[in-house]
């Protein structure tokens, strides 16, 4: 009784502004976000720095979050692993925005498709990918209250945080101890960007062709990007980009998703 009575007493001797800052912290959300992950198995960086190569400066992302699947033959023999690699935003949703949708550009993201690990263009299994089999729609462009200019700009943000780390830190090794203890075999990294947010209560879409009015989003969605950026040799890029917009309720959803990609990566595999 004492020990309760102890524990009950510490909590309500916390000051109030120090409970307000952990209650309407974005770390909080960050937080919940990296135990679930680490919960199914995924293996946490969090909040890791890395080197911005087009301005040559230290940037930092929420999470990186990996996980593999085994590559096997005929036999059932390991002959090596797929890696997923998310590169993780975190997103408390305080306000609202809106996202303005179009079609999918399909051969587009087919050739990102093919342009990672084992997968080829016109087969049956690629197709399977959750970028060719879900979201025909697309979002382009958005916008939320806020009055600071775009650079304040929450998704903004988090679109930049996203690409900017995934492309900085392309070709890295696995920072998983379990996979650096693996020797021999293949290894295929196939890195994935997402937003988590906290809540799609507050965000709402419309098409950007048609005048329809806003209607609440209901289901994760992706984002597709032109991303001009300065590679890890200097050059200057212009790539195709699909982000992933979760929301942290649908985490289970898309975390199956991931598993069916890296299941079908490791099938093509052997025959790559």
């Amino acid at each position: 009784m004492t020990l309760g009575l102890s524990k009950l007493h510490y909590h309500m001797a916390i000051p109030l502004p120090i409970q307000q800052l952990v209650d309407n912290s974005g770390n909080t959300f960050h937080a919940k976000v990296a135990r679930w992950l680490q919960s199914e198995g995924w293996h946490i960086r969090v909040s890791p720095y890395y080197m911005d190569q087009s301005q040559h400066k230290a940037r930092e992302i929420d999470l990186i979050a990996e996980k593999y699947w085994p590559i096997k033959d005929d036999f059932e023999r390991w002959r090596g692993d797929v890696v997923i690699r998310l590169f993780v935003e975190c997103k408390f949703v305080p306000s609202h925005a809106v996202f303005w949708f179009t079609e999918k550009d399909i051969p587009a993201a087919e050739e990102l498709v093919c342009s990672r690990g084992a997968f080829r263009q016109n087969n049956t299994y690629t197709k399977e990918h959750h970028y060719l089999s879900t979201c025909a729609r697309v979002a382009k462009v958005f916008a939320s209250e806020t009055n600071r200019g775009q650079d304040f700009e929450p998704f903004y943000k988090a679109l930049n945080q996203v690409l900017n780390a995934q492309v900085s830190m392309a070709g890295q090794s696995p920072s998983s101890p379990e996979l650096k203890r693996r020797r021999g075999g293949s290894q295929i990294v196939i890195n994935y960007p997402i937003v988590v947010c906290s809540s799609f209560e507050k965000l709402y879409s419309t098409d950007f062709y048609d005048e329809i009015g806003p209607v609440q989003i209901s289901d994760n969605f992706q984002l597709e990007v032109q991303y001009a950026y300065v590679d890890k040799a200097g050059n200057q890029r212009d790539d195709h980009f699909l982000v992933d917009f979760v929301e942290f309720s649908r985490l289970p959803e898309f975390a199956l998703l991931i598993a069916r990609d890296a299941e079908v990566a490791a099938y093509l595999a052997p025959a790559h």
